[in-house]
């Protein structure tokens, strides 16, 4: 005992400093001349762990935003290129809509035809995007060796040039299988055969879209090569100038010229060219060159590089054969609901008609994450393949929060009667149009997860499940149908299809994508414990 106390009265009498190891302690204050604050260094360790952790949260976070500003980069600007289409057709059905049912109603089956062709081409764009997104040639410029981003300017002024000869080509042959065989494709849309009077007003409203229909497929092609770069406010102006055309155009021909269909038809097309000669002609007059081209956010310049390279063709069709199949499916789905629609009569198929355009619309919302998770992941997968899982992560979140905010956009669209009129003006069309409701906004709610998933499949590499995929989702969504139409309910059935058509697509990627599900895993595991070990120190 007296031992103990003298060697605490030693330790009483001496000045100690930060840092000075006692045994298994460490002296807390600068200078202490009596019953010194002391801390276990184990707790010390837990407190710098601790710390690392807190960094490493916040550095974490600051990825996020990168990553969320990265996807925004893409998405936001080319949100209004991709929504060219769709908006100009919805300004179409609000003009014709104020003047007659019957031309509404008539519309109906022309649109389900232009979506099916803007779908089943747009594999051109996707393709393009694709194709370039994986050759920067930024990424190996090299002012004193630029031989490898010399073969990737190369390559991606191909792949864009072959795409848009081949984009013109599709569209002059499309074109020309309309014009031929309107009658037969409007019956086969929904018209009835014995209805001569919506077969007559749907006929002049077919025949001039389809004009259009090769300048969108050259445009779609152009618009993927500058998703591609990285560079989506091109697109933007270009496209936002062009609906600012058909607006003006609907209004004057529809409403004061008393044109109709035919008026909002025409303003339509007239824009679709203009933007498509824009596009084509600034695109060949970009600055040629390695250093020009290898500028971050660059445009592929447009020229002739000749007919298409064997390599080339092989490496499109990789890519185009799976996204057509996507594309058929989807078409193939929208077109036979339109069809079943078309039983209950014009009111049914008119309210169809709006339902169809605001959802279609809204649905776009999230089709630019699909574009970006095709541009990011595909990159990532060459350089940084251990920042895609957050990258998926991310775009899943905000895939999330745009599908809530459309279904609610949606359901005030398509029930609140100031909106509804504005749309069309027979009221019966109005209340049954806010029948569908709870089914257009179920649908929207979940239609953002479907379509990333078609992009970050892409963006994977793993794409190949994608014609199995639709042709489930087109089957099971058939056999729905068929069961809609012999129990007679009518075009709410139809709309119950819808998420029928969705949920199918959806469940399709997790099952057979064995890719996909290995980075959603990868992405949504749970946070690692914390690990606090005790390092030694030495005395």
């Amino acid at each position: 005992d007296f031992e103990l106390i003298q060697e605490r009265d030693v330790l009483d009498s001496t000045t100690h400093h930060v840092g000075e190891t006692i045994g298994n302690e460490v002296i807390f204050e600068k200078e202490l001349s009596s019953s010194p604050v002391v801390i276990d260094t184990s707790d010390l360790d837990i407190v710098v762990q601790k710390s690392k952790n807190d960094s490493s949260s916040s550095s974490s976070k600051s990825e996020t935003r990168n990553m969320v500003n990265e996807i925004a980069a893409i998405a936001l600007p080319s949100l209004g290129g991709m929504l060219l289409d769709p908006i100009m057709s919805l300004i179409d059905t609000a003009c014709v809509g104020q003047m007659s049912t019957t031309a509404l109603a008539a519309m109906a089956p022309c649109t389900s035809i232009f979506q099916f062709a803007f779908f089943a081409f747009f594999f051109l764009s996707a393709a393009t995007t694709n194709l370039v997104a994986s050759n920067p040639p930024e990424s190996v410029y090299d002012p004193n060796n630029a031989k490898e981003a010399a073969k990737r300017v190369d390559f991606n002024e191909r792949v864009v040039s072959n795409a848009a000869g081949l984009a013109l080509v599709l569209g002059i042959i499309v074109t020309t299988f309309l014009v031929k065989f309107s009658d037969p494709l409007l019956k086969l849309a929904g018209i009835p055969a014995s209805n001569t009077a919506l077969l007559t007003a749907a006929r002049p409203y077919l025949l001039i879209r389809a004009v259009g229909l090769p300048f969108v497929f050259l445009a779609t092609v152009l618009q993927g090569s500058s998703l591609g770069r990285g560079n989506a406010w091109r697109p933007l102006k270009i496209f936002g100038a062009a609906g600012i055309i058909n607006l003006v155009g609907d209004v004057w021909l529809t409403l004061y010229k008393g044109w109709g269909a035919t008026g909002a038809a025409t303003a339509t097309v007239v824009a679709q060219i203009g933007a498509a000669l824009y596009y084509a002609i600034s695109s060949s007059r970009l600055e040629k060159g390695v250093e020009a081209s290898s500028k971050p956010l660059r445009d592929v310049a447009l020229v002739w590089r000749g007919l298409p390279s064997k390599r080339i063709v092989k490496i499109f069709m990789n890519v185009a054969i799976s996204l057509f199949s996507r594309s058929i499916g989807i078409m193939l789905a929208y077109s036979m609901m339109t069809r079943t629609a078309a039983l209950g009569g014009e009111t049914a198929l008119a309210a169809h008609q709006v339902t169809l355009q605001v959802w279609w619309l809204l649905s776009f919302l999230p089709e630019p994450m699909s574009v970006a998770a095709q541009t990011l992941i595909t990159r990532d997968m060459k350089d940084r393949k251990h920042r895609v899982p957050k990258l998926i992560k991310t775009l899943y979140g905000m895939a999330t929060v745009l599908g809530v905010s459309a279904a609610a956009l949606t359901g005030v669209i398509l029930h609140a009667p100031a909106v509804a009129g504005a749309l069309v003006a027979d009221p019966s069309v109005q209340r049954m149009m806010a029948s569908l409701v709870p089914f257009a906004v179920l649908s929207q709610s979940y239609c953002p997860m479907a379509t990333l998933s078609d992009g970050v499949c892409i963006g994977l590499g793993s794409f190949s499940h994608l014609p199995i995929i639709m042709a489930g989702s087109f089957l099971s969504t058939a056999a729905g149908l068929a069961f809609v139409s012999s129990q007679n309910m009518g075009v709410v059935g139809v709309w119950a299809c819808m998420n029928i058509f969705i949920a199918t697509r959806l469940a399709g990627h997790l099952l057979m994508s064995k890719r996909l599900r290995k980075y959603v895993k990868k992405a949504f595991r749970g946070g690692e414990t914390l690990k606090m070990e005790v390092a030694p120190i030495a005395a």
